[in-house]
């Protein structure tokens, strides 16, 4: 509570216990993504939750399933809440590999209900699956909630 308007004094808790280089490997890197197992966010419904990993770079998530509003605060964020198509592509996932998300604005924006990715390391070409209505993915295209709203303030005279 004491850090509660400190954003990133927050992130230096993401995912402490569960990886405690995290924090220190996305300074490093600038951004990455986090990949998951199932019900991803859940008891995390404050937007904290969201705002942490953001603050450390993180721009997108690939889990098995996401807890409902964690997810949606995700997409406030910016952050892409992506699912395995297939659940055993997780065991794919390796700390360090580079993923792409080559046509992902493409995908987003022409309402494609699948998101292709690809991890550099291995080679291995990954389909995605979303549950974004055509809202959220206006908003994940401008890059928030604020930005999608700052775009679309009216000019006063």
């Amino acid at each position: 509570m004491a850090c509660r308007s400190n954003v990133p004094a927050i992130a230096e808790f993401t995912l402490r216990h569960r990886d405690p280089e995290f924090r220190k490997r996305l300074r490093e890197w600038g951004k990455g993504i986090i990949v998951a197992g199932e019900n991803y966010g859940q008891g995390s419904s404050r937007e904290h939750a969201a705002l942490a990993p953001l603050d450390l770079g993180v721009q997108a998530v690939v889990a098995k399933s996401f807890a409902r509003i964690h997810r949606r605060n995700l997409v406030a964020q910016g952050i892409v809440a992506l699912m395995f198509d297939d659940s055993y592509d997780y065991d794919k996932a390796e700390v360090g590999q580079t993923w792409e998300f080559p046509k992902l604005r493409e995908e987003l924006d022409n309402g494609s209900e699948t998101i292709s990715a690809r991890i550099e390391d291995s080679g291995d070409e990954l389909t995605l699956r979303h549950d974004f209505s055509e809202h959220e993915r206006q908003i994940l295209i401008a890059g928030g909630l604020l930005s999608y709203l700052r775009e679309r303030e009216p000019v006063a005279t």
